[in-house]
């Protein structure tokens, strides 16, 4: 009879004080798709007049409040020999309709200059973008069906808002519910 007792009263608190639902994206996750992929070695431009784009070592870190993004990147032309460090923000995207979560490189576009001189540009994201997609934390039914010794209820879940948390190690999306 307790039993009955605690279940019920945990339901109600939860029904009254509504709930959060949530994924978690691990560092090491993302990093171990980067190392999946591995290196580049990208050639643009002309047949006869190539450069050698390459990405290398790309990993990301999650800490309190931001993610990042860092590789490097090498570009060789002729004599021309430029190598940068990169470091891009990384902001999550949650899409409710098809619940889906992206992790987005911020400005993705790597310029390689010199002397004020551009000797041409990457793309990031045409690398790494498409992977970075992961499943959302809504949920697929939108009631819950209860039997009780008064007959059966139904408890509607209703989403309040998407929040986005950036911890240590982790990117987390949660869902605020509020049942009914």
């Amino acid at each position: 009879m307790s039993k009955k007792i605690t279940i019920i009263l945990l339901l109600s608190i939860s029904i009254i004080f509504g709930s959060e639902i949530s994924i978690s994206i691990s560092e090491n996750l993302v990093n171990d798709y980067l190392k999946l992929i591995g290196n580049h070695e990208v050639p643009k431009g002309p047949k006869n007049n190539q450069a050698i784009w390459s990405i290398k070592n790309p990993e990301v870190k999650f800490e309190h409040g931001s993610a990042e993004f860092f590789t490097t990147i090498t570009y060789k032309k002729g004599k021309t020999n430029i190598k940068k460090s990169i470091k891009k923000n990384i902001f999550v995207e949650y899409n409710f309709d098809n619940n889906q979560v992206t992790l987005v490189i911020d400005d993705p576009i790597v310029k390689m200059e010199r002397k004020g001189k551009i000797y041409g540009k990457l793309d990031l994201s045409t690398f790494y973008q498409s992977g970075l997609k992961f499943h959302g934390p809504k949920p697929k039914e939108k009631f819950i069906k209860l039997k009780t010794s008064k007959g059966k209820v139904r408890v509607a879940m209703n989403i309040k808002n998407s929040i986005i948390y950036f911890e240590k190690n982790v990117v987390r999306v949660a869902l605020d519910l509020e049942y009914k």
